[in-house]
């Protein structure tokens, strides 16, 4: 039970009723992943995490993957509708003509939406806080000293994207900067060669104007590394003549020519939260549960496309990314100084004078963090979320969680909307 099973379909009615027949016998710990396109990598990694914390519960993970495709979309909701599971969980976008089958299934099973929040009462919601990633990505630009900055958007603009483009319009406004709308570019979407093609052309003619902006806030890693392409053939530098920051710290494009500063949402873990909810929504089943939404706090990671790294830049970047991926197990200062080099007491001084905190206030706030989020989301004990935070002492996780938070844990649980 520990791999996900992606199931080939046709369009005949015959499959459907054979795949309703396959999902009822599989109805027992069992629940559904509807995804859009495994191959993407946001969807491989949210499904990877899905499919751990799954396994990792007894329960085995389903994902059916519609291409893409409207018509094959429709099919496999139309399998989920006439089968018996226990539970759904929604990955990324869909088709509106198929909203009335998704509507069906929530009403007759917990669902969790990852991404792309569809109108759909009942329906529990998860995803990385675009508005505020968007936020940390602009400030960055603007802490560096840049006046001059653009923005690149998307059409059809959805909900995340929305949120960067408001996110870049009010960090501007906020900084007292003018928003010059010759400097910002709406493109239109699209993932093939073709669109590809389309684009650059737009984006040459964008890098052509007699004056250009010093910096450009890309609300996706994907088509900042269409806009790098254009800028190298057009002569330009990066950072010199134009800085770039992206989002979503996509594997592929974080390996461009010019390593891309870019704001990281961890996938896996939204996959592990949409998991842990939908299983909560399980054992709750028949008791009044209101809707949840939970906002994943992004990461800021800065590379050679926004600023240049010398080699101690370079040596925090890693640490921090260290710190991200290992503050839940028991971790010190000297551990995370031999990662990059250091003496433990000379890392302990320069990582407050470079953040201006402690190392070990920040490792507890990521730890504070993630445990605010399973009390949403889980109900596992108060002593079991300490311990899966990374806390070793269960008096210091309720000392520093009532400090931050102003209510202690079982209070904090209490006041959650969705109990």
């Amino acid at each position: 039970m520990n791999a996900s099973v992606p199931l080939a379909i046709d369009r005949s009615d015959v499959t459907v009723r054979g795949l309703s027949a396959f999902l009822d016998r599989c109805h027992d710990k069992t629940v559904i992943m509807l995804a859009q396109d495994l191959s993407h990598w946001y969807v491989g990694e949210v499904a990877a995490g899905a499919n751990q914390t799954a396994f990792s519960q007894g329960y085995q993970l389903i994902t059916l993957d519609f291409h893409r495709s409207p018509d094959r979309e429709r099919i496999l909701l139309q399998a989920i509708c006439d089968a018996q599971v226990q539970g759904c969980i929604f990955l990324w976008d869909h088709s509106p003509a198929n909203l009335d089958l998704y509507a069906q299934i929530v009403a007759k099973c917990p669902c969790v939406q990852v991404g792309d929040r569809k109108p759909i009462p009942q329906l529990d919601y998860i995803s990385g806080d675009d508005y505020g990633g968007a936020m940390s990505a602009v400030r960055h630009l603007i802490q560096l000293g840049h006046r001059d900055i653009g923005h690149l958007t998307l059409i059809p603009a959805i909900e995340a994207v929305t949120e960067r483009h408001q996110a870049f319009r009010d960090a501007l406004q906020q900084a007292n900067l003018p928003i010059r709308e010759n400097w910002i570019l709406a493109l239109p979407y699209g993932l093939t060669d073709s669109d590809r093609r389309d684009r650059l052309p737009l984006i040459r003619e964008f890098l052509a104007q007699p004056e250009l902006p010093k910096a450009l806030f890309i609300c996706a890693d994907w088509l900042a590394s269409e806009v790098i392409e254009c800028i190298q053939d057009m002569g330009l530098s990066i950072p010199d003549d134009i800085a770039l920051v992206g989002y979503d710290d996509a594997l592929p494009y974080s390996l461009t020519s010019i390593p891309l500063t870019t704001v990281r949402v961890d996938l896996r873990q939204s996959g592990r939260m949409a998991v842990e909810r939908l299983l909560y929504r399980l054992r709750h089943e028949g008791e009044e549960v209101s809707p949840y939404q939970l906002l994943a706090t992004p990461t800021l990671v800065v590379r050679a496309s926004s600023t240049k790294l010398t080699p101690t830049a370079e040596r925090w970047e890693l640490a921090l990314r260290y710190l991200q991926d290992h503050f839940r197990e028991n971790l010190s200062v000297a551990q995370v100084a031999d990662v990059v080099g250091l003496d433990p007491n000379y890392f302990s001084h320069q990582f407050r004078q470079v953040f201006g905190k402690r190392f070990t206030d920040h490792l507890n706030q990521l730890r504070l963090q993630y445990s605010a989020q399973l009390l949403s989301t889980t109900d596992h004990t108060i002593e079991r979320i300490a311990e899966l935070a990374g806390f070793q002492s269960l008096n210091h996780f309720y000392t520093l969680f009532k400090r931050t938070f102003q209510v202690s844990p079982h209070m904090y649980r209490k006041h959650q909307t969705f109990r």
